[in-house]
């Protein structure tokens, strides 16, 4: 005769949890210089921060409130550029622009990541205007121009998004900066 239990097998991940004591508080004292020499426990609850991480005694904890920034320190993550770009050459012709931050420049041109593109669009007689924002870590980007007959190779240019006296490229109006192609 064939005997079956009546314990529901959904309920044994609990109890199996239940016996390896899940849900107890940190081992301390004696039960953590148990486990090993390298694990110590804190003296006490009050140094332990988010996500069990025990700070040292000797060190001062400073709030965020007392930190001094300059007046000119800008908290900004990215920045607002504008897009100029008039080019006599695109004139007449179907183009379309592609806009990267991450490329690598080589003794023929450019090698463009092209998952990097942020800004894809279409040129109108060579005009093309649009905004971006970029994050602060790129000091550039690379602007392709593609033309649709296959005889114009494409044009490249890169443009500065930093501030610098010498980029002749790269214009501030007002807050915003304006990479400026003709």
């Amino acid at each position: 005769m064939k005997h079956t239990s009546k314990f529901p097998l959904y309920a044994l991940p609990l109890f199996l949890l239940y016996g390896c004591g899940a849900g107890e508080e940190p081992a301390t004292g004696a039960a953590m210089s148990a486990i090993g020499s390298g694990v110590t426990a804190p003296a006490s609850m009050e140094n332990i921060v988010d996500g069990g991480a025990v700070l040292p005694t000797d060190v001062a904890v400073e709030d965020t409130k007392s930190l001094i920034v300059a007046d000119d320190f800008a908290f900004d993550t990215a920045q607002h550029i504008d897009i100029d770009f008039d080019l006599e050459s695109a004139r007449g012709t179907e183009a379309s622009v592609s806009i990267c931050t991450a490329f690598d420049q080589e003794t023929q041109g450019y090698d463009i990541d092209y998952d990097s593109c942020t800004v894809k669009g279409i040129m109108n007689d060579g005009l093309f205007t649009h905004s971006m924002d970029v994050t602060n870590e790129f000091d550039s980007v690379v602007a392709v121009v593609w033309f649709q007959d296959e005889s114009i190779p494409p044009v490249y240019r890169e443009f500065s998004v930093r501030d610098r006296a010498a980029d002749r490229t790269t214009k501030t109006a007002g807050e915003s900066k304006v990479i400026v192609w003709r």
